[in-house]
């Protein structure tokens, strides 16, 4: 399997609560990578709320992490304006109180972030979390989302470059 730098994935994933359009949820047209998706969506407020739940888990895990296990990530809503963008943190750590990770996709609304800046969340900031054991995801509930909103050939592209299965 053809594996991609995890910053292909993340990137592939960032998404920003928005209303376009009718509210439906878009891929930009400028960045097809980039999805918008509508404000107070109930499947994405699921997911991160399901995130926040269970990010004692993910702490657990990041402190001592188990043969196999990596990648560990979390995703930070980041709002300029009146626009917000959810965006990945990867190589994540945590300090007891708050996470921090490096910027790992190209904001694409908001500006008051960059690409590869050291950022911090604070726990029941994050609006996901993941990491990889032993190729299988654990965790990323909005990246299942959006997953579950791809057609069939973008799930096979998907799978063909993600590196990891889902469970």
């Amino acid at each position: 399997m053809k594996t991609l730098p995890l910053a292909f994935l993340v990137a592939s994933l960032a998404f920003t609560a928005c209303k376009k359009s009718g509210d439906e949820t878009l891929r930009s047209e400028d960045n097809p990578n980039f999805v918008h998706v509508p404000d107070h969506d109930p499947e994405m407020d699921k997911a991160i709320q399901t995130a926040r739940d269970s990010v004692d888990t993910f702490i657990a895990a990041l402190k001592a992490p188990a043969a196999g296990q990596g990648n560990f990530t979390v995703k930070k809503p980041f709002k300029d304006g009146e626009q917000i963008e959810h965006i990945w943190l990867s190589n994540a750590s945590f300090d007891g109180t708050q996470f921090s990770g490096r910027v790992d996709n190209e904001p694409v609304t908001v500006t008051n972030v960059k690409l590869g800046q050291t950022a911090t969340a604070a726990k029941d900031e994050i609006s996901d979390w993941f990491y990889i054991e032993n190729g299988k995801l654990v965790g990323g509930y909005t990246i299942r989302v959006l997953y579950s909103q791809m057609s069939p050939a973008a799930k096979k592209d998907f799978d063909d470059h993600a590196g990891f299965k889902f469970e």
